[in-house]
């Protein structure tokens, strides 16, 4: 217990001077919304946060998990892009829990406790068009002591292509199945890599093992929800072709049954065609490759890749992905005119916690931009995920203990409008801890050299909106709101502190109607639409 004697240290005096937090009426609430979608009966993680004495006996680890962000799991810098459905504590939450643990834990008036959550196995799309599961499969022997990751083909037995608009991964057994991802092969090679093994599915670490670039559909980690297309949007799932979903078992895992399902929601009429790319690769954009980290040292390497002067795309989501010795990435855009969009900063890469992570907003990218990639490799002793003791050389391929640097995204082509399409305008959580709030945006000052404009939420609003906006210096900052005939409406002064910051402005002298708000600093300007509605 003595590791977590600093915590007492540290927040005796939040207990001395505020009342005590209780299970019942602060710490429950707390889990219910955050935890228990993994920490249920059944679920991936190790034990219910259900119930007042499973939290109560497992206090100090969850309060050193909350306090370290180790939990709940989610690997993006939020103080670089806030991204949609995002699976983060508020500062606040996380000050609280570590108040109940140092006051001893208490449980409060139990009759006041929230109704808790049910989890089932039923699907959150309703009735699904589509919905194909794996054959039942007793993980093998082999994964006692090893990663296994396991192709599984299934046959769509779609008589024509259509377009899937919802897309819901449902493991079998949430216990052992680590991720999955979804591939689509229209070439029918991974049937007869199937087929020539007398088990369900065949082993293949990396990619699906066929020749070419089969397409990537959709991928599942743990907490991840159904996700659907915006309207009008969809992944174009072609007749008679096969889905293959590559499930990774953890070790540990042997001898347990799995029957993983997936859900799709499809559309007949043509839509607008969303594809998945890793358009930063370690094959075409690597810019100082090979990719390769020596033994004892290490290294970082950089992509780049410029759209062609063809069309505006709008970005949906982006999904770095590397193996185990990564430590970090950096993405962003620069556009023609000298724009920096930040796109996503990872500083502590997880191999086990890795995603695709959805804009707030659809993010239309101008053509001839150029998309930069960093990530960083630790190839020592120091790294705790290198699998090699003592350290191997490590170049790219496909095993787990090989080496990847593929950034995905999911896009199409732009249309006019599509910047205002709102994908999650949930209340920002407030992540801010003002005594480390310099040192957490120092780093972005550096990457990022121009103002830039994140978010209105909620929009649609009637009462007020949020506005999530970072400066590259301390300067000037003003909002100006004009209606749509170019008139305007009002204008606020902002705060104006290096790195982002948050402002709430009242909508209510507004009219129901449409309005462009623009933030100007530092010479430029950015617009957001705002809609408001009474």
């Amino acid at each position: 217990m003595k590791k977590f004697l600093p915590l007492f240290l540290v927040f005796a005096a939040v207990v001395a001077k505020a009342q005590t937090p209780n299970w019942s009426t602060d710490i429950a609430p707390i889990f219910f919304s955050n935890c228990t979608s993994c920490h249920h009966a059944g679920g991936l993680a190790p034990f219910t946060l259900l119930d007042y004495q499973t939290a109560y006996d497992n206090r100090f680890n969850i309060s050193n998990d909350v306090s370290s962000k180790k939990m709940p799991p989610w690997p993006p810098d939020a103080t670089y892009r806030r991204f949609a459905h995002e699976r983060i504590l508020a500062y606040s939450d996380i000050m609280k829990i570590n108040a109940w643990v140092a006051a001893g834990a208490p449980i409060g008036d139990t009759l006041l406790t929230p109704a808790k959550p049910v989890y089932t196995n039923e699907s959150a799309l309703g009735t699904p068009d589509l919905s194909l599961r794996i054959p039942d499969f007793t993980v093998p022997a082999s994964a006692q002591y090893n990663d296994l990751y396991t192709c599984f083909v299934i046959p769509t037995n779609l008589s024509q292509t259509e377009f899937i608009t919802g897309i819901e991964v449902l493991p079998g057994n949430a216990s052992v199945v680590h991720h999955v991802l979804v591939y689509q092969d229209t070439t029918g090679q991974a049937a007869v890599l199937d087929a020539a093994t007398p088990e369900p599915g065949y082993t293949s670490f990396g990619g699906i093992g066929i020749n070419g670039s089969p397409i990537l559909v959709a991928g599942w980690v743990p907490g991840s929800q159904p996700s659907y297309l915006p309207a009008n949007m969809g992944i174009k799932l072609y007749s008679h072709s096969d889905l293959v979903l590559q499930i990774h078992y953890p070790s540990g895992s042997n001898n347990k049954l799995d029957s993983t399902r997936i859900n799709l929601k499809l559309s007949t009429g043509a839509l607008r065609t969303v594809s998945l790319a890793p358009i930063l690769n370690h094959q075409t954009s690597l810019v100082n490759g090979p990719l390769s980290i020596p033994a004892n040292s290490t290294a970082t390497f950089e992509e780049y890749y410029q759209l062609p002067n063809i069309i505006d795309i709008t970005l949906l989501s982006v999904a770095p992905h590397a193996h185990l010795i990564n430590k970090s990435w950096l993405s962003y855009v620069v556009t023609p005119t000298n724009d920096t969009m930040p796109l996503i900063r990872i500083n502590d890469w997880d191999f086990h916690w890795q995603g695709s992570y959805g804009f707030r907003n659809l993010m239309r990218v101008p053509k001839q931009s150029k998309l930069y990639g960093f990530a960083t490799y630790d190839n020592t002793a120091n790294n705790p995920h290198n699998p090699s003791s003592p350290p191997q050389d490590v170049t790219r391929g496909e095993s787990t203990t090989d080496e990847m640097m593929l950034i995905y995204f999911a896009y199409t082509y732009y249309q006019a409008g599509d910047e205002n399409i709102v994908i999650d305008n949930s209340p920002l959580v407030d992540i801010t801890d003002s005594s480390a709030a310099t040192a957490i945006n120092e780093p972005v000052n550096s990457i990022v050299s121009t103002p830039q404009f994140y978010d209105l939420v909620p929009n649609p609003s009637g009462t007020e909106t949020q506005l999530s906006y970072f400066l590259p210096t301390s300067t000037d900052a003003t909002l100006q709101v004009f209606d749509l005939n170019g008139k305007l409406i009002d204008e606020v002064k902002l705060p104006s502190a290096l790195g982002i910051n948050g402002y709430k402005y009242s909508v209510e002298k507004l009219q129901t109607g449409q309005y462009i708000c623009n933030l100007n600093a530092a010479g430029m300007k950015k617009s957001k639409t705002l809609i408001v509605v009474h």
